[in-house]
């Protein structure tokens, strides 16, 4: 899944969860790919982030207010990247 379908959901169900980035090489310029779990299930092995509520709300309140053009790139970054983004540009 991308991030955007990522945080639309956690925000929509009111529920956290873990995401990984999917196994294989990145190609520079294309949308990075999560894997995605419910919270506190199976096996947590390395690699895993979880991915709160409000981290997704502000997450997605910085999607929806920058441009268009800007919102088609948000999905070729990689989650910790938008995370710092999100919280340096939420005032």
């Amino acid at each position: 899944m991308k991030i955007t379908q990522i945080i639309k959901d956690i925000v929509d169900t009111k529920s956290a969860c873990m995401i990984r980035k999917r196994k294989g090489e990145h190609v520079k310029g294309s949308d990075y790919e999560y894997d995605v779990k419910p919270l506190l299930t199976g096996n947590k092995r390395k690699g895993w982030i979880i991915l709160d509520l409000t981290t997704a709300n502000a997450m997605l309140t910085v999607y929806n207010a920058i441009k268009p053009e800007n919102q088609a790139k948000f999905n070729q970054l990689h989650v910790l990247t938008l995370v710092d983004f999100t919280w340096k540009h939420c005032s």
